[in-house]
């Protein structure tokens, strides 16, 4: 349900993404999980449908979609597979720089690409503290060299990189000469058929099994006309443009998750034994998914909400953006460990999908925006420090 009312052409972007997400990106679930495969198939079928360029403005080929739209479009995808819509999330998450602020020949090469479906984006992002891939975040981003021919990215390691070896461009933060200051970040697009990369690792991930989230080594040049804003400025730029998606879309997915395991628990819960009784008929079972459908509607609610007030420009802080992903993100986790408990055996025995379900919702609590980070960052917002 949507308790706020859309426009003709949010329902239409919705039905859209629905329509695709349940003929071509559901069917293949269970085998992405399973195997541990990328969807590529998936991927390539939102690709068809136009929603590879779902932010881009219409002026540059792409769909134009508000905010409300892209949370509409993210939760449908992630509704049927978690993993394609985490990677869809970050194609979305890593063109929405690039399609907000682009250069004139930006504009005219990589922005169209992104709408014609001929780019398919990543984040190449974090770093960690120490040696090896420990998912401990680093303190300070790598320094890349400038150059004549642009930057040198020799050397550059990212640990968390959905898609990774997938993607045809990489976003990626990084600093420019060892003397800049940590929050001096300067943001990249780097091409993967103009550099060298490797993958460093397999992804053997708990949930989320088809995302590649894998560390990435990098080198070679990113030429001048490469960089997305002023050197030195990206922190200015993400907080300011990229937070309303990133945080919403983070969100978006993992109301996903707790909608389609949801939905699924609707028809299953519902089925008769040979006895004629049904799951649904237990008591504690009737509150169980009363509660989660409030539990659910509530999170949309507050997600809408935030993009809603986001797309008529009254947002000043992203305080809405960053309670509405960790309220979904734990509406998520919460759907799913009940699902886990009243369907008993049969779920922890994978004979059903809630399993699935069960730990991809997790990685809502740790990646990307950890909650713990965002919890931070909202309660500075709630209690700031008096200027001094």
């Amino acid at each position: 349900m949507s308790y706020l009312p859309l426009s003709d052409r949010q329902q239409s972007l919705r039905d859209l993404a629905r329509e695709v997400a349940t003929r071509e990106v559901g069917p293949r679930a269970a085998a992405t999980d399973r195997d541990r495969a990328f969807p590529r198939e998936s991927l390539a079928a939102l690709r068809e449908a136009g929603l590879w360029g779902l932010r881009v403005d219409t002026a540059d080929g792409g769909l134009g979609a508000d905010l409300l739209s892209t949370c509409l479009v993210v939760e449908e995808v992630a509704r049927k597979c978690p993993s394609t819509g985490m990677c869809y999330k970050m194609h979305i998450e890593a063109s929405e720089l690039v399609s907000r602020m682009p250069s004139a020949a930006q504009r005219q090469g990589i922005v169209r690409e992104i709408a014609a479906g001929q780019a398919f984006l990543t984040v190449a992002g974090g770093e960690t503290a120490g040696s090896g891939d420990d998912w401990v975040p680093g303190m300070q981003l790598s320094a890349v060299t400038r150059t004549a021919e642009g930057y040198r990215l020799d050397g550059i390691r990212k640990s968390y990189v959905t898609s990774a070896g997938e993607a045809t461009h990489y976003f990626m933060l990084c600093r420019v000469g060892e003397d800049a200051k940590p929050n001096q970040l300067t943001a990249l697009l780097v091409p993967a058929d103009q550099v060298q990369w490797e993958t460093l690792e397999s992804w053997n991930g708990l949930g989320m099994r088809g995302n590649n989230s894998m560390p990435m080594r990098f080198a070679g040049a990113v030429p001048e006309a490469n960089r997305i804003g002023d050197e030195h400025a990206a922190a200015k730029y993400l907080g300011a443009v990229m937070m309303p998606v990133v945080a919403l879309t983070y969100g978006a997915a993992y109301l996903g998750v707790a909608a389609g395991a949801y939905e699924l628990a609707c028809v299953e819960g519902a089925k008769r034994y040979p006895s004629g009784a049904r799951r649904i008929d237990s008591p504690i079972n009737q509150r169980r998914m009363a509660e989660m459908s409030a539990r659910i509607e509530a999170a949309r609610a507050l997600l809408h909400a935030a993009a809603s007030a986001g797309d008529a420009g009254q947002v000043q802080a992203p305080l809405p953006y960053l309670q509405a992903k960790v309220v979904c993100s734990e509406a998520a986790v919460w759907v799913t460990q009940e699902l886990m408990t009243m369907f008993g055996g049969t779920a922890f025995a994978a004979r059903l999908p809630f399993e699935r379900y069960f730990r991809d919702a997790r990685a809502g609590m740790i990646m990307g925006l950890a909650n713990d980070e965002a919890y931070q960052s909202i309660f500075a917002m709630l209690f700031p420090e008096p200027r001094k």
